[in-house]
């Protein structure tokens, strides 16, 4: 009996660290397909038409009562105001793709975490561990070397990508104090559609003539952006956040990989020491907070 249900909760394990690296598989995606567009489109536009689409696929995955049930949720306003920050940081996260490869700019997002702990000290009040501050400072050295910019156009660019990942961290600390209050696919539509309405209304000024071609991309967009919510939100019901967390870092595998096939960029040695340093700042963040969850228990 009892090999039984450790066999059933690995399959479940296998089955979210599945769905994990199809999630960061198809954001990598995403993020290659809107660099590729972000030179001939604002990015306030392409979020637009992005989320708009992913509010459509949200819909055919929730079902009609999704409606009531976001207006009835009992985080409705705090979802609101995270997903206003989770919607500055993809604006400044593609403000970043105009001038840096997919591979600079994704390797800075991944900066995300460090800040994570020190936010979590002045927020949270939480109390750090050595082996934490150590993941911290690991990390801000990776940083540094990876953004090291190959020339001073690239300093805005740089901390456009720097300050999104600033976004993002805080949009995680939001979430960690609404954890388990809402659905899946409440958030997905929320944060979609603030994102809609913040871009929407700067379509006067930034809207771009296009053709079928390209609003058949930015579709393509919004439904890979949308399934990459979805399979991600669903790792973490099949497997621990400590166990999906170092799959994050395939995500700059896919960058570099991208970078190198469609840009032809190749990484200089500062940013492939620089994503080492990150990924292994976000490994050794796994292993402390794993050791505090075993310390409190």
């Amino acid at each position: 009996m009892m090999s039984l249900m450790n066999l059933s909760l690995k399959s479940t394990t296998n089955k979210g660290i599945l769905f994990c690296f199809t999630a960061y598989a198809t954001f990598s995606i995403q993020d290659a397909v809107m660099k590729w567009m972000v030179a001939d489109f604002s990015v306030a536009e392409l979020l637009f038409w992005r989320s708009l689409t992913s509010i459509f696929v949200c819909f055919a995955l929730g079902g009609r009562r999704l409606i009531q049930h976001t207006l009835t949720s009992p985080v409705f306003w705090p979802l609101v105001y995270r997903s206003v920050f989770a919607a500055l940081a993809w604006v400044f996260y593609y403000l970043s793709a105009k001038e840096l490869s997919l591979a600079q700019m994704t390797t800075l997002y991944y900066s995300a975490p460090i800040i994570v702990v020190v936010l979590a000290v002045v927020l949270l009040q939480e109390r750090p561990t050595r082996l934490q501050w150590s993941s911290v400072v690991i990390g801000f050295i990776g940083v540094v070397i990876a953004s090291r910019p190959e020339g001073t156009h690239q300093v805005m660019s740089v901390l456009f990508a720097l300050f999104s990942a600033l976004l993002w961290a805080y949009t995680y600390i939001l979430l960690r104090k609404l954890s388990g209050q809402s659905s899946i696919f409440v958030q997905m539509l929320l944060a979609n559609l603030v994102t809609t309405l913040l871009t929407g209304a700067s379509l006067p000024w930034t809207f771009t003539a296009f053709d079928p071609t390209s609003i058949s991309m930015m579709v393509f967009i919004g439904i890979i952006g949308a399934l990459g919510q979805y399979f991600l939100f669903a790792s973490f019901e099949h497997a621990e956040a400590s166990v999906l967390a170092p799959i994050e870092y395939t995500g700059l595998i896919w960058a570099f990989l991208f970078s190198y096939f469609i840009w032809g960029s190749q990484p200089n040695v500062f940013l492939i020491v620089g994503a080492a340093l990150i990924a292994l700042s976000g490994l050794l963040s796994v292993i402390a907070n794993n050791r505090k969850t075993q310390l409190k228990n």
